[in-house]
């Protein structure tokens, strides 16, 4: 569990922070109310906490000591405080603290709340520097580590658009636009030949203010130019931003093409992405690609006897059952109302049928629960073997399938006719 050390003297900063700390999903946490006490904990054997966040003038050590003492430690720390002098806040910077923040309003914790949180989830994140020379590569990459990025360096624009391919959690590439052979223009050209600027972000960087290449290099893609002469915070700070922008439309992006009912692929990223994806499916020996598609048996008489609540459990509970049958790069979608759709890839035909045989009883076997009431859900199930570029003709022929299952006694599958 991820074990936060807070040390702060003022009773009202502490319980705010504690508050805002467990809202960002930081429950272990470690108080201390000076120097001493942040030693004692520090030295209990129940392990080190992996985040400091103290302030800098406490009772038995008002000049800031308190961050040597986490950097004995080796742990990662913010300053919050309400102390500011430029030499003092330098002074910390230079030894490596994470953020300097001060309390001077209420944004200033929701500020430090956010970072927390964006830390957590920054191991995660690739971000590649692109320059040709190392002392500038090694600088930029110690700047960016503090914020805890996994960091990637490359040399040249080939060296970065292989880096690029063979790392997929990059997310932001910081790019000068200056170097021998192929500069940063070049690079970005080829990265937006495959990337688009919603899943890579470019972060143009030089030492040579000219107004002109600042202005080509965002009209070829970059999302944002800095100088590298700028502060490290200016740095961070940009760098977060642009990661904001990527993860919002990515979230976007997920909603358009989500069910929020059920957590499923909807119908337009069934007929949008998967149209495109099969395409590049490969099939094993003696395999093929399948649809199946079903809709729940009368369902319109539970939302009128149940409640249309009671129909969304059965929607919900639905929903899991068919992603339990789901692997690789098969795709679960709802289509809308109760239809539902399975794409098989890569399997055969006996095995597809087992396993929606197996759907079929295991529902019979798993009633619906919802305020009191209980129903067993039934279904009905047409199948079609899937070919790229004939996906439309392959959810007619489910189609057909799965009303002459209905017509011909229903909470069954036909996968011929």
């Amino acid at each position: 569990m991820q074990t936060t050390l807070l040390v702060e003297d003022a009773s009202f900063f502490e319980k705010a922070i504690v508050k805002k700390l467990h809202e960002v999903g930081r429950h272990q946490i470690m108080v201390a109310r000076n120097y001493e006490e942040a030693e004692n904990c520090l030295n209990l054997p129940i392990g080190e906490p992996d985040l400091a966040l103290v302030d800098l003038t406490l009772p038995d050590a008002p000049d800031g000591e308190i961050v040597d003492l986490c950097d004995q430690f080796k742990i990662p720390t913010i300053v919050f405080t309400s102390r500011f002098d430029a030499k003092t806040r330098s002074k910390m910077l230079e030894k490596g603290v994470i953020d300097y923040v001060l309390k001077d309003s209420p944004g200033s914790l929701n500020y430090v709340a956010e970072l927390i949180r964006k830390l957590a989830q920054n191991p995660k994140i690739g971000i590649l520097i692109l320059d040709d020379s190392g002392v500038e590569r090694d600088a930029i990459s110690r700047i960016v580590s503090k914020h805890l990025y996994k960091v990637y360096q490359a040399a040249s624009t080939d060296e970065a658009l292989q880096t690029l391919k063979d790392h997929k959690d990059i997310k932001l590439v910081l790019a000068d636009y200056f170097m021998p052979d192929k500069d940063g223009f070049a690079f970005l050209k080829a990265v937006r030949r495959v990337h688009d600027p919603e899943k890579v972000g470019v972060i143009g960087m030089s030492s040579f203010a000219n107004s002109d290449n600042r202005v080509r290099f965002l009209k070829y893609g970059a999302a944002d130019f800095v100088d590298k002469n700028c502060s490290p915070e200016e740095l961070l700070l940009r760098v977060s931003q642009n990661l904001d922008y990527i993860y919002r439309i990515e979230e976007l992006n997920n909603m358009a093409m989500q069910d929020a009912l059920t957590g499923l692929y909807n119908r337009r990223f069934l007929l949008d992405e998967v149209t495109k994806a099969i395409k590049k499916w490969q099939a094993s020996e003696n395999n093929k690609h399948w649809l199946a598609l079903m809709d729940l048996d009368s369902f319109k008489g539970i939302n009128d006897t149940l409640g249309h609540d009671f129909g969304d459990a059965v929607l919900t509970s639905f929903a899991q059952h068919l992603k339990k049958l789901s692997k690789g790069n098969d795709v679960v979608a709802r289509l809308g109302g109760d239809e539902f759709c399975v794409v098989f890839c890569d399997r055969s035909e006996e095995e597809v049928v087992e396993a929606l045989q197996g759907l079929l009883d295991s529902i019979q076997t798993s009633p619906v629960r919802h305020d009191g009431e209980e129903h067993l859900m039934r279904t009905s199930i047409g199948i079609a073997e899937l070919e790229p570029g004939q996906f439309g003709e392959a959810l007619k022929v489910a189609d057909h399938r799965l009303y002459t299952a209905k017509r011909t006694g229903r909470g069954q599958l036909v996968a011929t006719g």
